[in-house]
């Protein structure tokens, strides 16, 4: 049978627009609904609550979701036995609660899921450890992901759906060996120019430039290095922007302070950071004032431990797979509870958030392929993958290492990350595909999803 992916790659770019828009509208139906239209409204008065007000919502909520866990998910009554829940009445509470990590999830999913998979919205996490997660969302907690990035974009002055938005992100949009150079597609459903991050290269940057010039967006977002790359080529060559956006909003990748100025001094607008992840994390965002808050409506964070930064999450936008003092993986600094943002906005603030390594992988032409767009390779691998992680020591070569679970990993499995592969890398990069026991950490204790020592 052809694959939709197959006639896809074969067809002309204008019938790709055609088909990347249809997708577009499809998704819209999965995010923008009743539920949605609630929830940004719900937003707009959350944002004027007093900070008292809206800790105890947190309280309220979190009460709530855990009772739902434990009633719904066979892997929290078995998790939470020996556990009176009915005295769970705060956030410090729930220290009384054990640790959930990607492993215990993946091991044991169907046992966490509550809801069918039939009817639900399907997501899935390559992360940065490599290892792959399938997570089940309700359409309403979908919805209200997909409300609370678009309130908080709208917070600096970008409407989505109604304004024109060029994203760089790790869709497959390009066929292998295409010859034409037009990186991207678009989605009229959203206003959306999808450009490719695979093929972000000297000898055709200057074909991205002539493309945003054309299109105007209003907003860019999507990978930071890839934009940052893209701001790069345009200050070293003197080129004239013809558009100015309202804002920039960079996702997947930890922002450096070099590259916002960079993003922000080619742009002329500013540069707003935010915080999620495809399990379903709370949110953290900036406001107008560039400084990062805690969406207290979303969930809560907590410390791993006392005097480390790595962070545990508990999502209340997680109800068909749910994530209750989940080890993410990555680290916050939290501010000092007295420090008041001046944007007026009453909720925690974070100082910084790290965790999320600006690694690179590169084709055999030496476009970057960042970590963010490794970790999207395994994304649609099965459960079967405990761990990945990828390594390059010359051009035209990538190793990887898996760790899998062989009662349920297939060589099927195998397939679907070669084609992966191929559609970012293309046939002229050769993937060395090794199966281990183990993969090893750093000597710090750290996993490295990738490991480069190519020179560039």
């Amino acid at each position: 049978m052809i694959s939709l992916g197959s006639i896809y790659d074969s067809s002309p770019i204008w019938l790709q627009n055609v088909m990347v828009t249809a997708a577009g509208y499809r998704n819209n139906k999965v995010r923008y609904g009743k539920a949605y239209d609630a929830y940004r409204e719900f937003l707009n008065k959350f944002d004027c609550m007093p900070i008292n007000d809206k800790l105890e919502y947190q309280r309220a909520e979190l009460v709530r979701f855990i009772c739902y866990a434990h009633e719904n998910s066979k892997f929290y009554q078995e998790l939470y036995k020996g556990i009176d829940i009915s005295k769970i009445h705060s956030v410090e509470d729930i220290k009384q609660l054990p640790i959930v990590d990607k492993e215990m999830l993946r091991s044991c999913a169907d046992d966490v899921f509550t809801i069918a998979h039939k009817g639900a919205v399907e997501g899935h996490t390559g992360g940065t450890t490599g290892k792959s997660l399938v997570v089940l969302r309700t359409p309403e907690d979908m919805m209200k992901r997909m409300a609370m990035l678009d309130h908080f974009k709208q917070r600096v002055g970008f409407k989505h759906r109604r304004m024109r938005r060029a994203t760089f992100n790790g869709k497959h949009i390009i066929p292998p060996g295409q010859k034409n150079k037009v990186f991207w597609r678009y989605n009229h459903a959203c206003k959306q120019m999808i450009y490719s991050s695979f093929h972000i290269t000297e000898d055709n940057a200057g074909y991205y430039v002539d493309s945003l010039n054309h299109f105007k967006p209003q907003a860019l977002d999507g990978f930071f290095t890839c934009m940052v790359d893209i701001a790069n080529y345009i200050e070293r060559n003197n080129i004239e922007l013809e558009f100015q956006p309202i804002a920039i909003f960079p996702t997947s990748e930890t922002l450096t302070q070099p590259g916002r100025e960079l993003l922000e001094r080619v742009f002329k607008c500013k540069v707003y950071d935010q915080y999620a992840s495809s399990e379903g994390a709370p949110f953290v965002t900036e406001c107008e004032k560039q400084q990062l808050h805690i969406e207290l409506a979303s969930g809560v964070f907590e410390h791993f431990e006392e005097k480390s930064d790595e962070v545990l999450v508990t999502s209340f936008t997680t109800h068909g797979t749910p994530l209750i003092r989940y080890r993410i993986g990555d680290s916050m600094r939290f501010s000092d509870s007295s420090k008041v943002c001046l944007c007026g906005m009453q909720s925690p603030l974070v100082e910084s958030i790290q965790g999320r390594r600006l690694d690179f992988l590169y084709t055999a032409e030496g476009a970057k392929v960042s970590a963010g767009n490794v970790a999207n390779l395994f994304k649609n691998m099965p459960n079967a993958l405990i761990r990945a992680q990828t390594r390059q020591e010359k051009l035209g070569e990538v190793l990887v290492l898996l760790e899998v679970d062989w009662k349920i990993y297939k060589k099927e499995h195998e397939d679907l990350l070669r084609s992966e592969f191929l559609h970012t890398f293309d046939s002229s990069t050769k993937v060395i595909i090794e199966y281990v026991d183990e993969i090893p950490r750093e000597k710090s204790g750290k996993f490295r999803l990738v490991k480069n020592s190519a020179c560039v």
